[in-house]
């Protein structure tokens, strides 16, 4: 068999620690690393977030609401180094590749425990695939991402440490796709009928609900759940058994835990942030100038870089399977999607709302991916021509009032939502349905909690949405949501059953692009997805926001606050100066 990638050095003997504990080493102060120094324990980091999380199960949840926090309290067999965004070990400290490309053998770490203090082994790892993942009674939008020809791979035990999986076609991607948390089979497993017959259909969809006793959840992150007091905190403590080290020996992470603080508005995580109560900020435009004025006399450092646009985009989604049948018919027109894109006024959202740190986006690829196409078919701020286009599928003004009609004379209009707090959403619809309005198409615009627009969208129930997705350098993290029978494929889950020609092409081209190991035909599959996507505007893309963020000098290890890693990305080697401050304040 052929060994594939470079393997960081691990650790047999440290100090204080058994032979047998396999730690992988975060090379501070070396390589890319270089400007990360050794820390030292203690400490909260405290952040805002905008609302609950809906669920600590990780493979169902479908809202960073959750997973920014679940994130933390599991571990994959691989990661991406959040600094260069390539492929590492991890729970995995190594794999071999057959020639062909179609079985890999990973080889886990020895001597690693879970959060509760059981051993870590390869049962865990055939659990987590064979009896979550791959289980269709788990409502889990990872398969999306794994399957390639309409198949999953197959995972199988060699021994007590080495897992192989058989792929059913070339994956490009697979090391990358792979890295999904792993979840502890002393815990769950008699709740997948996989393993256990009798075992309800719907258990491993309710598990770990946000009612669960924290010590319930159990994880390979560097955190685990210790409190979750709704609408107010979650409280995330160090996991004592996390399997990663300094250079030193010194198992991380440094930090004793995460608050994050559910404030609702981003008016009041920015006061919160003003009043040295948060540790971290990602400031709205609107924000930096106060923040600048005070930066000199309450120590916050504040980062922007205006080349470097973030990995996340923003959209506007009209629902093509709204109950209501009316707008349904016209929603299904590619005709009244493309006039909606000429009423997105990209340039004034960009100089009005993010004061000039925004770029217009085009695409469903992340503008930060080698696989991002620029010349994709753009339908630019033009009311003139988006009066037209209404004009010529027959929405027009039939009384005079100045709202254009359906057939039937009733009003043509439809609810707009976004989430309640998230202020640059709010004021980019408020622009939309104003110029929509010069053309006579009446917008409600309704702005709601987060989770219960999330509900909605999922649900089907809403009529048009403005929301954003994350994104990565690899454009198969979106086939969960391109697939037509993805997880979050919500303008139009009917296409699962009922798939139109386009839908079809797209799945051909996200098996096509995973299948090669030519980065020039990948690209090429993934160019002409991009141009089917950008011109039948299934997603009305608004604005990209630039990067930006900000935080108190007593926070250690920020150098590598970028688009790629965002600040969490960094959890584990973050410290603090003085441990008992929270922002510049003292706790006492």
């Amino acid at each position: 068999m052929k060994k594939f990638g470079a393997l960081l050095a691990c650790v047999a003997i440290l100090a204080g620690f058994v032979m047998a504990q396999e730690y992988k080493v975060v090379p501070l102060g070396q390589d890319e690393w270089k400007d990360f120094t050794i820390g030292k324990y203690g400490g909260y980091l405290v952040i805002g977030t905008l609302d609950n999380p809906k669920t600590f199960n990780h493979h169902i949840a479908q809202e960073t609401s959750s997973t920014d926090i679940t994130g933390m309290l599991h571990a994959g067999l691989t990661e991406v180094n959040p600094i260069t965004d390539m492929v590492e070990p991890a729970l995995a400290k190594s794999w071999e590749i057959s020639e062909d490309g179609l079985t890999i053998t990973f080889y886990l770490r020895q001597g690693l425990q879970w959060s509760d203090g059981h051993p870590f082994t390869a049962d865990d790892v055939v659990f987590t695939f064979n009896g979550v993942i791959f289980n269709e009674d788990v409502r889990t939008d990872y398969r999306d991402v794994l399957m390639v020809e309409g198949k999953l791979p197959t995972c199988e035990k060699v021994d007590d440490y080495t897992v192989r999986f058989t792929l059913p076609a070339p994956f490009r991607p697979f090391l990358r796709q792979i890295g999904g948390a792993i979840y502890p089979a002393h815990k769950l497993q008699h709740l997948s009928r996989v393993y256990n017959p009798d075992a309800d259909p719907e258990a491993l969809n309710s598990v770990w609900g946000v009612d669960t006793p924290p010590e319930e959840i159990v994880g390979m992150g560097p955190f685990k759940l210790k409190e979750f007091i709704p609408d107010q905190l979650v409280v995330l403590e160090r996991n004592p058994y996390y399997w990663k080290v300094d250079p030193a020996g010194n198992k991380l992470p440094y930090l004793d835990g995460i608050k994050y603080v559910v404030a609702f508005s981003q008016d009041t995580i920015m006061l919160k942030f003003r009043n040295g109560e948060l540790d971290v900020y990602a400031p709205r435009p609107e924000d930096i100038a106060t923040l600048k004025a005070e930066a000199a006399q309450k120590g916050i450092k504040i980062m922007i870089d205006p080349t470097k646009p973030l990995f996340d985009t923003t959209w506007i989604a009209f629902n093509q399977d709204c109950p209501n049948e009316k707008l349904r018919e016209y929603f299904r027109m590619v005709e009244f999607r493309r006039a909606m894109s000429h009423l997105v006024d990209r340039k004034t959202i960009i100089e009005n709302v993010y004061l000039g740190l925004g770029v217009p986006q085009w695409s469903p690829v992340s503008m930060l991916s080698p696989f991002y196409y620029p010349d994709v078919p753009k339908y630019d701020y033009d009311p003139e021509a988006a009066a037209r286009l209404l004009d010529q599928i027959g929405l027009i003004d039939r009384n005079g009032d100045g709202w254009r009609d359906f057939p039937d004379g009733t009003t043509f209009e439809f609810e707009l939502n976004t989430n309640v707090g998230n202020t640059v959403r709010e004021q980019t619809c408020q622009i939309f349905v104003a110029d929509c309005a010069k053309v006579g198409i009446k917008v409600n615009f309704n702005p709601i909690n987060f989770n219960a627009l999330v509900t909605k969208l999922l649900g089907g129930q809403y009529e048009a949405c403005l929301l954003g997705l994350t994104g990565s350098s690899e454009p198969n993290n979106g086939a969960n949501v391109w697939r037509s029978c993805g997880g979050l494929h919500f303008w139009r889950y009917s296409e699962c059953e009922d798939p139109t020609p386009v839908a079809k092409r797209i799945d051909e081209l996200f098996d096509l692009g995973v299948k090669t190991y030519d980065f020039n035909e990948a690209y090429e599959y993934y160019k002409e997805f991009q141009i089917l996507a950008a011109d039948n505007l299934f997603l009305i893309y608004t604005v990209n926001m630039l990067f930006r963020y900000a935080y108190y000098e007593n926070l250690q290890n920020t150098a590598g606050f970028s688009p790629l890693a965002r600040a969490l990305g960094f959890a584990e080697v973050l410290w603090k100066k003085n441990p008992n401050m929270v922002g510049n304040q003292v706790v006492g």
